[in-house]
């Protein structure tokens, strides 16, 4: 199964558009968090569900979902956490580890959400799943000891990668088939020195010890 999820943030249509447009919809599973839905109605595309305290959406979002026969979860808006969290949740609950789940529409000018939604990859990859956040210009993902990410240049997202430490150190960093390598690295945040590297050959890899590791692709 491959779950997308549709946040409330800015929203690039046509990207979000022709990204679903290339997947099976077969094993397609859609959700629509808040003012979300009303991206997926200018590009006609119908989610499964739709969930918000709808806080932010115009006009009666919700009764126009349930006239379009989506399945809608009202969260009550006063509450800890996101519509977005809300909706990785569920696609946490629907999926298994074998699946994907990729959270667009995440970006924006609230950079506090920005930072919230970049935890909620940490919460997929706490409960072994793997979630990708997009937009046009970057690809989000974090992994830990015993994975390995690959760069394939013929497929990468973007020209540039970048890795961070997230919530701590990082040890044993290994990036190799990149311009600048790194070997049994340790990184911790506090500088810049893991921003955008690039292939050097035609295949690159990412693996680490301890830790975890945000790795962003991301082009001009």
């Amino acid at each position: 199964m491959i779950v997308v999820i549709i946040a409330g943030g800015d929203i690039d249509e046509e990207f979000t558009g022709g990204f679903i447009a290339d997947l099976d919809e077969s094993s397609l599973f859609l959700i629509a968090c808040d003012k979300g839905y009303e991206a997926c109605e200018r590009m006609g595309i119908k989610p499964d569900v739709l969930i918000g305290d709808f806080d932010s959406a115009v006009g009666n979002v919700s009764d126009r979902a349930r006239a379009a026969g989506v399945n809608v979860i009202k969260l009550n808006p006063i509450k800890d956490d996101t519509d977005a969290e809300a909706a990785i949740d569920l696609a946490i609950a629907k999926t298994t580890e074998d699946d994907e789940i990729y959270l667009l529409g995440a970006n924006g000018t609230r950079l506090d959400h920005v930072l919230g939604n970049i935890n909620l990859v940490a919460k997929g990859l706490k409960a072994h799943r793997e979630v990708t956040m997009m937009d046009p210009h970057n690809s989000i993902q974090m992994i830990e000891p015993g994975e390995t990410y690959i760069v394939e240049a013929d497929y990468q997202f973007g020209k540039y990668i970048s890795v961070f430490p997230y919530m701590g150190k990082v040890s044993g960093l290994n990036m190799d088939g990149f311009k600048y390598p790194v070997k049994n690295g340790v990184i911790e945040g506090y500088n810049t020195l893991t921003v955008s590297n690039e292939l050097a050959e035609d295949e690159g890899t990412i693996t680490i010890e301890e830790g975890v590791l945000i790795v962003i692709e991301s082009m001009d």
